[in-house]
């Protein structure tokens, strides 16, 4: 019997795989950005086999590209942050457009932008929201 099911076992062992990292298929790219008012274009791209949850609208502004994953923001005292998740199907597009604060983190050089994902699993929220960071930063367009 032992040997049943360990022949049994390995079948299902075979089958677990790590997914890889969001950034390989995943990206996001600047369309558009007026540094004279803030007002910014992007493009999120699944260009993976599995669909992602994507934190929206969630946006990083910032000039280090920190590879950190973080859970689902908290809301600030006394204020209620209007986030979900919302699901990119493989092959699918986001445009993603707003404005930034022109004396914020987007007005200082070689500024990047994020947004947070993560593989979609069984429910609407994930544990850890990983960043898909523009590969140039906003004044580049």
């Amino acid at each position: 019997m032992k040997k049943y099911l360990s022949f049994l076992a390995l079948p299902l062992l075979a089958g677990c795989t790590t997914l890889p990292p969001l950034s390989d298929g995943v990206t996001l790219s600047i369309r558009t950005y007026n540094p004279a008012t803030g007002d910014f274009v992007m493009e999120l791209r699944n260009e993976t086999v599995r669909p992602i949850l994507y934190l929206n609208p969630y946006l990083t502004f910032h000039t280090i590209r920190s590879p950190d994953p973080e859970p689902f923001p908290e809301s600030p005292e006394g204020m209620v942050l209007m986030v979900h998740s919302t699901k990119l199907v493989p092959g699918g597009t986001a445009v993603l457009s707003g404005t930034c604060t022109v004396g914020g983190a987007c007005s200082k050089p070689e500024t990047y932008v994020a947004v947070r994902a993560c593989w979609l699993a069984k429910g609407w929220n994930c544990k850890q929201y990983f960043p898909i960071w523009s590969e140039t930063p906003l004044e580049s367009v």
